[in-house]
């Protein structure tokens, strides 16, 4: 029952053109964060450059999270709305029906964002270099900047969007959070957009290795090597993403115990 629980929420996500289409979108909002500099042929673009100006460019990236909200982070309304919750529920009991939820909304955002910034990748560097030539060692900075002079150099550019992607991943089990409370398919889809703005900047006053707009920018804030760093930024965000998913167990609960109609 457990497997069929996360089996039936995968295939919910897989089978819609919304997560490919999202997916996209995300590629098409990096384009256009870096189109003038390479309609104009600007010296010194490269796909790492563009990478890390994207992430940087604070409107755009709460689009991001947006596209990543998109797929399955309102699929609680609509089972609530149209009581498509009690038949699964029966079957696989709250609590496999919660955390399959919680699961499932957390990778189908990781994967969104993941799969759009790798599509970038790849098609900016058919026009462009992908690192700067030159002295490598003021390029780039901790805690990823040695995967650049490694074997793979690749692996930089996959570890800064795998961390971001990760960020978006939590911002979207927010607002699954949030659709338990405010059951509204406009109010899920926009809650992670504006609860990854309200919290990042409540946590500019915490200690850097707790600041989550630097986290999301792979910023060195434990001093640290790549793995340990990794490991680290992975951890926060699955811990910050089980306080929401907490959050959203509690309140489906309330609702199947007809405290809250």
């Amino acid at each position: 029952m457990k497997r069929r629980a996360f089996a039936m929420s995968f295939m919910q996500v897989f089978s819609s053109p919304v997560f490919y289409l999202s997916a996209i979108g995300v590629t098409f909002l990096c384009f256009i964060s870096i189109w003038e500099r390479i309609s104009a042929s600007e010296a010194g673009v490269t796909v790492y450059y563009s990478l890390d100006i994207f992430i940087g460019l604070t409107m755009l990236k709460k689009l991001v999270v947006l596209f990543a909200a998109l797929p399955y982070v309102a699929s609680f309304c609509s089972d609530w709305k149209f009581q498509y919750i009690k038949p699964v529920v029966i079957r696989t009991g709250i609590k496999k029906y919660v955390w399959s939820k919680i699961f499932t909304c957390f990778v189908s955002g990781l994967l969104t964002v993941f799969l759009g910034l790798v599509l970038f990748i790849t098609l900016l560097s058919f026009k462009v270099p992908i690192f700067p030539s030159g002295n490598l060692d003021q390029e780039f900075l901790p805690p990823f900047g040695t995967l650049a002079k490694g074997d793979f150099p690749i692996l930089l550019l996959l570890a800064e969007s795998f961390v971001f992607s990760m960020a978006a991943a939590l911002w979207t089990v927010v607002g699954l959070a949030v659709s338990a409370f405010i059951p509204i398919h406009f109010v899920a889809i926009a809650a992670p957009v504006i609860a990854s703005y309200v919290l990042e900047e409540m946590t500019m006053f915490l200690p850097n290795w707790l600041n989550l707009y630097y986290i999301t920018r792979s910023a060195d804030v434990i001093h640290q090597g790549p793995l340990v760093s990794i490991t680290y930024f992975i951890f926060i965000f699955i811990l910050f993403s089980v306080l929401a998913g907490l959050l959203f167990d509690y309140q489906v609960k309330r609702r199947l115990r007809n405290e809250v109609v």
